[in-house]
């Protein structure tokens, strides 16, 4: 028995020297290689590597045995292994997510009757459209999975600025019981802005589309965001005898508490935001009838 596994190890090895010499040899791969010894015969016949029908036959003594080409693995398993592995690296996701420190920067809009020109009694404070802009910053949100992180609830805290730029050189009386201003024909203002001033708290829905990995997937999101006013002040720069400028904090009579809808959308790195709120941003019959419209570029993601 121990003689026949010695013999049997030789051969082996024997056989993997002559394939690999029969391999190397081209003018030797269609003849056949024997090996004749005490009481062992092997016929070792190599064919053409592009005839996959055929096989290699070993024969020792009376017994002959088929070697044939390994045939190459299911794709379709394959598939289904790469399925399973998404399947469980989606199920390894956590389930609460923090985010720490993100920001949206836009430009900022007073919209009118669908214009973007102010009521007639308010003409004076037309803005210098695409100077004013929004930044609002994201300082901590949670992100829930709902479904299959495929669907989220998104929701945290953050403060927005909203920067509504003049045209004219127009002073607005602060604390006043209806917003009044005056123009000032003395000075030419370089800037001059009104700046409010809102703690936020948005709720949003996410939804991921295409590949589940987190950078790879096209993402929306939509929601209210309620604001509450922190403070608000005019700002106003200009030059005489050097730089000047004035900060100017006041009511203005913009409404306290306001509701505005969000919506989110991009992929990878290219994110784009869109903001709207339909009610007046000042109080009612104490100031123009407007509605603040923002549109801009996510920064880190959302």
């Amino acid at each position: 028995m121990k003689s026949l596994k010695l013999k049997t190890t030789f051969i082996s090895l024997l056989l993997a020297v002559i394939i690999a010499n029969a391999q190397s040899d081209s003018s030797k791969a269609n003849k056949p290689v024997i090996i004749n010894g005490k009481k062992i015969k092997i016929t070792i016949d190599t064919k053409e590597t592009h005839d996959k029908n055929k096989n290699t036959e070993i024969i020792i003594k009376d017994d002959t045995l088929k070697i044939g080409h390994v045939p190459e693995k299911n794709k379709e398993s394959n598939k289904k292994k790469v399925e399973k592995k998404h399947k469980k690296e989606s199920k390894n996701e956590p389930k609460v997510k923090s985010h720490w420190f993100a920001f949206d920067w836009g430009l900022n809009f007073l919209e009118y009757n669908k214009t973007l020109d102010m009521p007639e009694n308010y003409k004076e404070l037309d803005l210098d459209n695409g100077k004013g802009c929004e930044f609002n910053l994201r300082i901590f949100e949670q992100e829930v999975s709902l479904v299959k992180n495929n669907m989220s609830l998104v929701y945290g805290v953050g403060v927005d600025w909203n920067n509504y730029r003049f045209k004219n050189n127009v002073d607005l009386l602060k604390d006043s019981s209806i917003l009044k201003y005056t123009l000032n024909t003395n000075i030419d203002y370089k800037k001059n802005k009104l700046v409010s001033n809102y703690l936020t708290v948005p709720i949003l829905i996410k939804m991921k589309f295409g590949k589940s990995k987190k950078n790879d997937s096209f993402k929306i999101a939509f929601g209210p965001q309620i604001g509450y006013l922190l403070n608000s002040y005019q700002k106003r720069k200009w030059e005489s005898n050097g730089k000047q400028k004035t900060k100017v904090k006041g009511d203005y009579n913009i409404d306290e508490l306001r509701i505005g809808y969000s919506l989110y959308l991009g992929s990878n790195d290219i994110n784009f935001y869109f903001r709207y709120f339909p009610e007046s941003t000042f109080k009612k019959d104490k100031g123009p009838n407007v509605n603040t419209a923002c549109v801009g570029i996510v920064f880190r993601g959302f």
